[in-house]
């Protein structure tokens, strides 16, 4: 095998592992966008709970106040 083929050779070794790892990246960022979604999809109403059981709180408050 003479220098130019294998220079060739390693070349092409190297674009495989470039794209290997463009891959993998882009399956990376596809996983953490998913996980992204479902998190702003589980917390979506996490302030307006909150806002509730603070309404609840005052209400059993003032009952309190008034018996």
């Amino acid at each position: 095998m003479n220098t130019q083929t294998l220079n060739r050779e390693l070349k092409m070794a190297e674009l495989e592992r470039i794209k290997l790892e463009a891959e993998k990246m882009r399956v990376e960022t596809e996983k953490l966008r998913a996980e992204t979604f479902k998190l702003q999809k589980e917390t979506k109403y996490y302030p307006a709970v909150s806002i509730v059981i603070a309404l609840i709180a005052l209400v059993a408050s003032l009952l309190a106040l008034l018996k």
